[in-house]
């Protein structure tokens, strides 16, 4: 009887003790296996790539940038004197040749008609010795003389009428009148600012342009123009400059200049956006902006090779808020990282963020 009882125990504790050597191994097995999840987590970056690729660019784009005065000029005094009639004020329309201010000319008209005077005697004395000359009965010297004073009134007078014109102070082109500084007495010196003036019958229209679209446009294109200002409304323009050299973005200040409406006038400092067209089938190879590690001017990007990334130095130039085209460092079929790039460093290991 006590035979069977040991037998008994001992099959029991036989048994407590395979039940406790299995959970063993099962935990072991359990903690080997989070253990293995955490050593690939620490050693490896979730990322998203994407591959590099031509696209084709749109045939037509638009540029927004903004107005600025074709012509804007200080119109300054050319000579002394007084102030005595102002005919144009801070914002009024003047037209080319318009008077704008009158100078006290008393003294420019007495010297304007005394080399009148002497003009006309010295050219009549001219005259007079070409027949003597003629006849022997004066020198060629004496005639030189003589013909040499003619050429001396003729420079007095040019100058003179020049002095008087001066005295009434004119507009140069078609424009408005910005500032006024002057009053009614105002002395003048040579050089004194009076008006400023901007011209309304053509503004400047400043677009920059990506390296891409700056190749597609010419000097002399053609292009329609729209201001936010007045929707619905376009305006016509031509190319007038394209600035060879780039801003810190990498794009290209390209100049337009534009007819105005009589009756919806663009004003410098208004916003618009320029239409242009580009070459038909023109491909490029791109990347997603968001791909870029540091800024366009000296971008970098990293390039998927196995299951690891390496760095690679690029040149890019920006084709739209999204998007950058890639001159150098990169060739088609290129896998990049897109997302994630934050945490990598040239030989991170990675793996797929799905």
């Amino acid at each position: 009887m006590k035979s069977k009882k040991l037998i008994l125990s001992i099959a029991i504790i036989t048994v407590i003790v395979v039940i406790i050597v299995v959970r063993l191994v099962s935990n072991k097995r359990s903690f080997d296996d989070q253990l293995k999840m955490i050593s690939e987590f620490n050693t490896t970056v979730p990322v998203i790539t994407d591959t590099v690729k031509y696209e084709q660019i749109a045939t037509e784009f638009s540029v927004n940038g903004t107005f600025e005065p074709l012509h804007e000029i200080s119109i300054s005094s050319e000579i002394q004197g007084k102030i005595i009639s102002i005919a144009a004020e801070t914002g009024n329309n003047v037209k080319a040749g318009q008077v704008l201010a009158s100078i006290d000319n008393k003294l420019y008209k007495s010297q304007l008609d005394l080399a009148k005077s002497n003009l006309e005697k010295t050219e009549k004395d001219k005259q007079r010795y070409e027949i003597l000359l003629k006849g022997d009965a004066v020198t060629a010297q004496q005639y030189e003389t003589v013909k040499q004073e003619y050429e001396n009134a003729q420079t007095a007078y040019t100058s003179a009428k020049i002095q008087y014109d001066n005295a009434s102070v004119k507009a140069p082109f078609d424009g408005v009148i910005t500032k006024k500084y002057i009053e009614k007495g105002t002395y003048l010196s040579p050089g004194t600012a009076v008006f400023e003036i901007v011209e309304i019958k053509k503004v400047k229209f400043i677009a920059k342009l990506t390296g891409d679209e700056v190749e597609n446009v010419h000097k002399g294109q053609a292009l329609k123009i729209s201001v936010d200002n007045y929707p619905g409304i376009s305006y016509d323009g031509v190319i007038t400059a394209i600035v060879v050299k780039s801003d810190n973005s990498k794009r290209y200040d390209v100049e337009i200049e534009v007819l105005n409406h009589t009756d919806k006038l663009i004003k410098p400092g208004m916003f618009g956006t320029a239409i242009f067209g580009g070459n038909v089938g023109a491909k490029s190879l791109t990347i997603p902006r968001i791909a870029l590690v540091g800024s366009i001017k000296n971008p970098e990007v990293f390039i998927v090779h196995g299951d690891s990334v390496i760095s690679q130095s690029i040149d890019a130039v920006t084709l739209d808020d999204k998007y950058v085209t890639v001159k150098q460092g990169l060739k088609a079929g290129d896998v990049i990282v897109v997302s994630g790039q934050i945490n990598l460093v040239t030989g991170s290991k990675i793996k797929l963020n799905k």
